[in-house]
């Protein structure tokens, strides 16, 4: 069953993405957040702009054992520990996942205005803990991605 993504030309070169719906029971949380697909990223994390989006309160969630770090250095990390990430396949049938979602913060009081505003556009990624779970197909040239079950 496939997952349809998609390419974000917003991005040069175009990004690919996923759109899944975050789940929490514990944080009464059911939206859906749309990821970018990165096999470079071990943990499959919600970053700035959708923790804002999702109204999660970091100071109710677990501390991670570790900071996570990427381009602009390490940030802050916390654990959802009941997320679920459901995924719409192309016939309309729902795959769900259970992880222990990893949240990302910056501290702002260490950001420039132009920072805040630069890390306000960065996407949440879809990393490899779940990305391994599937069969990830890339094509661009045929303007195709989609992870499947198998």
């Amino acid at each position: 069953m496939k997952i349809k993504g998609f390419f974000d030309e917003r991005y040069k070169p175009p990004a690919p993405f996923i759109k899944a719906i975050v789940e929490s029971q514990k944080l009464k949380i059911r939206k859906i957040v749309y990821f970018h697909i990165d096999t470079g990223a071990s943990l499959t994390i919600i970053l700035d702009k959708d923790v804002k989006y999702l109204g999660i309160n970091v100071n109710t969630l677990r501390k991670a054992g570790r900071q996570i770090g990427g381009i602009g250095g390490f940030i802050n990390t916390y654990q959802i520990e009941d997320a679920k990430l459901l995924f719409i396949t192309e016939n309309q049938k729902i795959i769900e996942e259970k992880l222990v979602l990893h949240v990302g913060i910056h501290d702002p009081t260490k950001l420039s205005s132009e920072e805040k505003e630069m890390i306000m556009r960065i996407p949440s990624l879809l990393g490899r803990d779940i990305i391994h779970r599937f069969k990830l197909a890339y094509n661009k040239p045929k303007n195709e991605i989609y992870l499947e079950k198998t």
